[in-house]
């Protein structure tokens, strides 16, 4: 019986006497990380090492800053990773109206608002958009004390700039209106002039402000007006018949030819009206 150590020794030169054609031994040294010695040839293969792996990973890292440059970053700011500066400029705005508001609180108590207006009262005002230069404007007029904060607010609001104040008082006709005939008459789009030229013919001391209202807007011109006056027969009309007569395209050579005739005396508005669809 054979020993451990007699097959042993066997077995080795077995496989070093092995003359299978078949099954040639294996002639390569391989390094586990530099390459590959060929026996037969002589040749070292260095170790071929794959880029494909690494050109991707570049490839997704460019793709992924140029994802975030194209939103402008807002990705990492959403998440706190990049410093918001429009958020700054907002915090430093908000300070700066703070301030705004003192402002204007402090310039508003210096004026002679009717009602001496507190806080909140001061405070609606500034977020109506009423500027002090617009209470100041009005208080060189010489009507802010007529006014509440509720008055200013409504002419801001309502569009109504201080010149069309400015041209009511300098035409003696605002100690005459109230804020809301003001705004009503700026509202319906009467023109400043066209208050101008009623005032020059002494027909504002006539009409109110709806009569003026009611005359501008069914297009009755100036001219028109000054004819009736030159006849002598302005002062014989209301406003209401002289709109009568323009909208039924009575006209002025009519007038003044009912004049020339001395026809004038006694005729009514709605007479003349029949004259002229008559003739």
């Amino acid at each position: 019986m054979s020993s451990s150590k007699d097959k042993y020794r066997k077995g080795i030169k077995n496989h070093l006497h092995n003359n299978d054609p078949e099954q040639e031994p294996d002639l390569e040294v391989k390094g586990a990380d530099t390459g590959t010695y060929d026996i037969r040839s002589g040749q070292f293969e260095p170790k071929q090492h794959s880029t494909r792996k690494r050109d991707a990973i570049v490839i997704a890292v460019f793709m992924v800053i140029a994802f975030f440059w194209y939103f402008n970053w807002q990705p990492f700011q959403n998440i706190g990773f990049v410093g918001d500066s429009t958020q700054a400029e907002e915090v430093i705005q908000q300070e700066g109206a703070s301030f705004a508001f003192l402002d204007f609180m402090e310039g508003v108590e210096q004026l002679d608002l009717n009602g001496s207006p507190n806080a909140d009262e001061i405070n609606a005002m500034y977020q109506n958009g009423v500027s002090l230069d617009y209470l100041q404007s009005l208080s060189r007029l010489g009507y802010l004390d007529e006014l509440d904060y509720t008055a200013v607010i409504g002419l801001k609001a309502n569009g109504v700039p201080v010149e069309y104040i400015e041209t009511l008082s300098r035409i003696d006709f605002l100690d005459d209106l109230s804020y809301s005939a003001v705004i009503a008459l700026s509202a319906n789009g009467v023109d400043a002039d066209y208050l101008v030229g009623l005032n020059r013919l002494d027909y504002l001391d006539e009409i109110d402000y709806t009569g003026a209202i009611a005359l501008y807007s069914n297009g009755v011109p100036l001219e028109y007006i000054q004819t009736l006056n030159r006849i002598d027969y302005l002062d014989e009309i209301s406003y209401s018949g002289i709109i009568a007569l323009y909208s039924n395209g009575v006209t002025e050579e009519f007038l003044q030819e009912l004049y020339r005739r001395d026809m004038l005396d006694g005729l009514s508005y709605p007479g003349i009206i029949a004259l002229y669809q008559n003739n």
